[in-house]
């Protein structure tokens, strides 16, 4: 319900009261762990079976020769590219939309929902064009070498042009969270999954088609869930987008965006730290580093950062519909029970990786020794510290979904910023090549010990308030 701002105050904390009362969301009655488990496995199930389509990609990639591979890892930089647009605008819209229908404004929730969904078509569509004209340039500039930029550009090429599908699926994946159906938004993937799997086989295994039958199955797996939007158009749910949205409000659109900003920030100098990496280890180390790092970037530790991604998002609608309805108690529960998931499972998963690098290498390296060798090497060495990685984006991902954008934003880019990239300059000085692998896991260190100071003066303020419910 729109309210004019000549309104009295005492009328519009009593129109506010009457639409929470419209709004009865399972988010802020029912009890925080079974809702939690209940999103976050299905954000961690949705997320993990893309990571498994990388993970069945990287097993076909792995017969590739080895400037194909590099080919392969350099392109597949794009999808970080979706990754990272997809989360600005899906986990900004998801945040402002859950913190909306939490103060019972049901239809600005909606009205929020249909512009994002327009603008992210436009936005993508401008940004798919540009990647396609300046092709070359974007493939060099992310670490190709002379040798390996026409298998990075053909590779990329399909990626670009359905550029504006991946984008939006993550965007509706996101928002289908929102609107309390988990499960939905994971068989979306799944879907894809299936489909992307049998895509793959048939391209490469019966027709021989390549990296193109590779790039042709990751845009396969990362588009279907944009069918989603047939649930917004058709399905029960008080979010349908309308015609009148593409009439965009840049307020809203900016709003969202700079709430999503902490997640998006997160991605981008992810997505920065790859061309970096790209071109310090073809630099120190040659083709074999790089084909090492795209078993990393592109399969494993891609897994584990898709994993811990649907963990903060599934989190995000119970910790912004309690925070705009005022149930602080609720909030904290919440965070709480996110910060304990989140280690032991990401304690557990990790020991399970570093127990069993060797075979799950082998999946990869094509019989390679070398590349076998150095694959298991760099996946202990990479990924032994992912659990402080996981819990830092929580506690982001924690006040992002309250709008509190700064805290959000400097805790995702602290830990790249002020650490990673000066470690990635000074590592390799000492200890050459493996510096730069040393970089990222060291960072980790002073990255969550910023994340705890944020989150321990949270804890204090929610304990000021005693679980009282307040009205935000």
């Amino acid at each position: 319900m729109e309210i004019k701002a000549k309104q009295p105050s005492s009328t519009i904390v009593q129109l506010e009261e009457t639409n929470n009362s419209a709004y009865d969301s399972a988010l802020g009655t029912k009890s925080i762990p079974i809702l939690y488990l209940r999103f976050a496995l299905a954000g961690i199930m949705a997320n993990a079976i893309l990571g498994v389509v990388a993970v069945v990609d990287g097993y076909f990639v792995s017969g590739f020769q080895e400037l194909e591979i590099e080919g392969v890892g350099i392109g597949f930089t794009v999808m970080v590219i979706t990754r990272m647009f997809g989360v600005l605008l899906g986990v900004g819209a998801g945040a402002v939309i859950s913190l909306r229908l939490g103060k019972g404004r049901i239809e600005e929730a909606r009205s929020i929902m249909g512009q994002t969904l327009w603008f992210t078509l436009f936005f993508s569509t401008l940004l798919a064009v540009l990647g396609l004209v300046f092709e070359n340039k974007i493939m060099t500039l992310f670490g190709a070498s002379d040798e390996v930029l026409p298998y990075a550009v053909e590779y990329s090429r399909l990626l670009w042009i359905s550029l504006p599908l991946t984008i939006l699926a993550v965007v509706l994946s996101i928002l289908t969270n929102i609107d309390e159906k988990p499960v939905l938004s994971m068989n979306s993937w799944l879907v894809a999954a299936i489909v992307s799997a049998i895509t793959e086989w048939i391209m490469i295994t019966k027709y021989d088609m390549g990296m193109m039958g590779s790039s042709w199955a990751n845009t396969i797996s990362q588009s279907i869930p944009v069918l989603l939007i047939f649930y917004f158009w058709f399905g029960k749910t008080k979010l349908k987008p309308k015609m009148k949205d593409m009439i965009i409000n840049l307020k809203t659109i900016g709003e969202v965006a700079w709430t999503g900003f902490a997640s998006f920030s997160s991605q981008f100098m992810m997505f920065i730290a790859i061309i970096f990496f790209n071109n310090l280890l073809q630099s120190y180390g040659g083709g074999l580093h790089v084909a090492a790092f795209t078993i990393q970037n592109g399969y494993i530790t891609n897994l584990l950062a898709l994993a811990a991604l649907g963990g903060m998002t599934g989190l995000q609608p119970i910790i912004s519909y309690n925070y705009g309805a005022g149930n602080l108690d609720r909030v904290k529960q919440a965070i709480k029970m996110g910060l304990i998931f989140t280690i032991a499972f990401f304690v557990s998963l990790t020991a399970i990786l570093i127990v069993f690098a060797d075979p799950i290498v082998s999946f990869f390296s094509g019989g390679n020794p070398e590349l076998q060798k150095l694959g298991i090497w760099t996946t202990v060495v990479f990924n032994s510290m992912f659990t402080l990685n996981a819990v830092s984006l929580l506690i982001s991902g924690y006040f992002e979904s309250q709008e509190r954008n700064w805290s959000a934003t400097f805790i995702s880019v602290s830990k790249v910023l002020l650490f990673s990239f000066p470690f990635l300059f000074i590592f390799p000085k000492f200890w050459g090549v493996e510096g730069i692998w040393y970089a990222g896991p060291a960072a980790e260190i002073p990255g969550i010990l910023v994340a705890i100071y944020f989150m321990k003066k949270e804890f204090k303020r929610l304990k000021d308030t005693n679980g009282e419910k307040v009205h935000l």
